[in-house]
């Protein structure tokens, strides 16, 4: 490889482990672009009649910042200050029913105080509208009367008072629910971390030679200033850190580029 002519043809990944587990944090394998930019302060010395005679030099600075073209949970985390966790969560679940002979199924089991587990039932009127039009129906414990229905969590099985509600018609249902998944929280008194980051890349010379390099940044404090957008295109990530001298080691590198086959 002849590196007085090449160039970085791909950045492929950023991987970042944290600095005292060494457990990875997050992975970003899919950018959309990505780069290195390099500051430095310089204060111009002058002598007679102004002229420069020389400089001073000082506040070097290397941010990194980029877009990955989809989201990802661990930097997502890295950026907020938080952990994934595993577990069972509530969460509110919008549910359109069909009514059929006065019944009607959840799809998720709603839960809650007995006899209120999802409080409200919205039929909509002749625009389609359930909020500016429609009518409420409210649950309760016992046999329903017009305007009412009833619950049963274990069967998941809804009762409307008979007449109430036609055959086919789309009636809509808000509760909570208990789902399995994983969650990222947003606490107010946490902030974005700094992490051991790499940044893996393609290169490739003037004969056409490809190989491969990589940064490697010790201490890469991310931003958390970010904006989470969506809408006709899928949403991205975009991110940024600031790399920092390690003062645990004494070094003050603030990245080294390694170039090999």
């Amino acid at each position: 490889m002849n590196i007085d002519k090449f160039t970085i043809t791909s950045y492929d990944q950023i991987i970042g482990f944290d600095r005292s587990t060494g457990s990875l944090e997050m992975i970003l394998d899919e950018l959309n672009d990505f780069k290195l930019s390099h500051e430095e302060e310089k204060s111009e010395i002058t002598g007679r009649g102004g002229r420069i005679i020389s400089s001073k030099k000082k506040n070097k600075k290397v941010t990194g910042s980029g877009t990955n073209g989809m989201l990802s949970g661990g930097a997502l985390a890295t950026m907020l200050g938080a952990e994934i966790e595993d577990g069972r969560y509530t969460i509110r679940y919008t549910d359109p029913i069909i009514v059929n002979s006065n019944k009607g199924t959840t799809t998720e089991t709603a839960i809650g105080t007995v006899g209120n587990e999802i409080g409200i039932i919205y039929v909509r009127d002749e625009n389609n509208a359930y909020i500016s039009g429609g009518k409420k129906l409210t649950q309760v414990s016992g046999e329903p009367q017009t305007g009412e229905f009833s619950y049963k969590p274990d069967t998941k099985e809804i009762t409307f008072y008979e007449g109430d509600i036609a055959d086919g018609v789309e009636v809509i249902a808000f509760y909570d629910a208990e789902v399995s998944g994983k969650k990222i929280s947003n606490n107010a008194d946490k902030y974005s971390k700094v992490l051991h980051v790499f940044i893996d890349v393609t290169c490739q010379d003037g004969c056409d030679n490809l190989f491969h390099g990589q940064y490697i940044i010790p201490r890469a404090d991310f931003s958390g200033t970010f904006e989470l957008a969506g809408g006709s295109d899928p949403a991205t990530q975009g991110f940024e850190f600031t790399s920092m001298p390690d003062l645990c080691t004494g070094k003050s590198d603030l990245w080294d580029f390694i170039i090999f086959d």
